[in-house]
């Protein structure tokens, strides 16, 4: 079925599966690229310090809710700075052997963090509008273009949906894919997909945490996308875009589901 009706994705998955008899051995070479992008022509805005957010956890992972309606009030700096920290910022370093890692909030294959987060920025506090790459080491975002967008020119990003066009902000992941892929070949962009995941649901979790909305999104145009960040397809991957900021009710559409079965006829 798999293989009749999706050749594509079957062919990926086929093609990354490992056995015995085709396992490579993995490329001890450390990685000769930098670990992370930068700009350094670029500002580069200091972000505040991650919030502490003090909601159990349970609590907030109930509350996560794909948020389909923003508001048009702004995003804090303050909580745009608290989700790119818990996704994808540097909390220290652990050393294995002879080798330093960084100790960051999400695992990586290897070590090797091949994502990338960037900002198209449109109600932040304290931020013109426009697109931002995030630079984890600085806790920053370096400003890489001053631009308007209307919510029609977002909808169009995001294939027309409407669902996008008034989020206060959209975090985008890319993933700059040698630096996992040259280590683990093409088993390595399972890996990268993974990772993407893992993130996305870090930052939809800090903004549910802060009664904020977010919303994931897969379909876009990626040459769009591309050419707006300033992305070298060849080299560079858009992978997950995210809508965060305040909503107009971030619950409006949930059936509690403790009574779920009554309203079920059970």
């Amino acid at each position: 079925m798999l293989r009749d009706q999706h050749a594509a994705a079957w062919a990926f998955h086929q093609n990354t599966i490992r056995w015995p008899f085709n396992t490579l051995e993995p490329d001890e070479e450390p990685w000769a690229e930098p670990l992370f992008k930068e700009y350094p022509g670029a500002p580069l805005v200091a972000l505040p310090p991650a919030q502490v957010l003090t909601q159990p956890i349970g609590d907030t992972m109930r509350q996560r809710i794909s948020c389909r309606s923003f508001s048009e009030a702004f995003l804090t700096l303050d909580a745009l700075g608290t989700m790119l920290s818990l996704a994808y910022g540097v909390e220290g370093e652990v050393s294995f052997g002879s080798r330093q890692h960084l100790e960051r909030p999400v695992p990586s294959g290897g070590g090797l963090y091949p994502l990338e987060l960037y900002v198209i920025a449109r109600r932040v506090t304290g931020l013109s509008s426009g697109v931002y790459h995030y630079a984890p080491m600085h806790h920053g975002l370096e400003h890489l273009k001053i631009t308007e967008f209307s919510p029609a020119f977002i909808s169009q990003l995001f294939m027309n949906q409407p669902y996008l066009a008034d989020a206060a902000a959209i975090i985008l992941f890319t993933a700059v894919v040698e630096r996992s892929m040259h280590k683990y070949g093409d088993r390595g962009y399972r890996y990268i997909l993974l990772e993407c995941g893992h993130a996305a649901q870090n930052i939809c979790l800090a903004a549910a945490g802060m009664e904020m909305g977010a919303l994931p999104i897969g379909g876009f145009f990626d040459g769009y996308l591309a050419e707006l960040s300033g992305v070298d397809l060849e080299e560079e991957e858009i992978v997950y875009g995210i809508g965060v900021g305040p909503a107009n009710t971030v619950a409006s559409d949930r059936v509690d589901r403790r009574n779920l079965g009554a309203l079920l006829g059970g």
